[in-house]
């Protein structure tokens, strides 16, 4: 029941976010963020006990695999952690010194990492041992490769989009919203950090049992979007006459 009510805040977060910033899927320097927030509530959904027992077994159907559904969503987070770091370097450098580091030090890293986690995911208990919560599925050698490469990858793009964030916030101007990222990427760390804990004590995983990374993981995608919501509103208001 208190993860459902998680789940259900942190979408209802993610939605109203989604809402307000409608208009910036066609703005170049927003997309990245907006992007974000929708794949942050796609990975929330998709680790969902809900989309396990229906999209789940749906998938178990067509493929055998089990818990696919989850991995599918943390690949959603690995390119939404992209993303947060392309929107932070959007606003430090030129295009194409941009485009330059983001392909160096983002793209091929996330790249390299999707089919590592497909190979991981697919040879042990994480396709083999269903659970409705995939942290709660016992983790054999494959299962803690598959949970150390994501979490570490996880770990290195909201650190190395912090890194940007810690430059913005030294503008005044940046400084408020840069913060309560900051924080964000913090809780996702976290939430990385509490798994690959648990993976290398194994006998922590049944005491935790998902329960910080959920809550760190939610804190994540919920601050990402309501921090979003609120940095589009103060810069539409110097548009808007009745504003003024």
């Amino acid at each position: 029941m208190g993860l459902a009510v998680l789940i259900t805040i942190t979408l209802l977060c993610i939605g109203w976010s989604l809402w307000i910033r409608r208009v910036t899927w066609s703005c170049r320097w927003e997309f990245a963020a907006t992007l974000n927030i929708a794949l942050q509530g796609a990975t929330v959904f998709m680790m969902s006990p809900f989309a396990s027992e229906t999209l789940g077994h749906w998938l178990h159907g067509l493929t055998g695999m089990w818990n696919l559904e989850d991995y599918i969503g943390h690949d959603m987070y690995v390119v939404a952690a992209s993303a947060i770091v392309y929107n932070s370097l959007g606003r430090l450098q030129d295009d194409h010194a941009m485009q330059t580091t983001f392909k160096q030090y983002v793209e091929r890293p996330a790249t390299l990492c999707i089919p590592l986690l497909l190979a991981t995911f697919s040879l042990g208990n994480g396709a083999a041992v269903y659970n409705a919560d995939f942290f709660e599925v016992r983790t054999d050698f494959w299962l803690g490769a598959y949970w150390i490469l994501l979490c570490g990858t996880l770990v290195y793009l909201l650190g190395y989009g912090s890194r940007a964030l810690l430059v913005l916030r030294k503008d005044p101007r940046s400084r408020t919203v840069a913060n309560i990222y900051l924080a964000a990427s913090v809780s996702g760390m976290l939430a990385c950090s509490v798994r690959i804990v648990t993976v290398l004590v194994p006998s922590l995983q049944p005491i935790e049992n998902g329960t910080l990374v959920w809550v760190f993981a939610c804190m994540c995608g919920a601050g990402f979007a309501l921090t979003s919501a609120y940095s589009w509103r103060i810069k539409t208001k110097w548009f808007n006459p009745v504003s003024r």
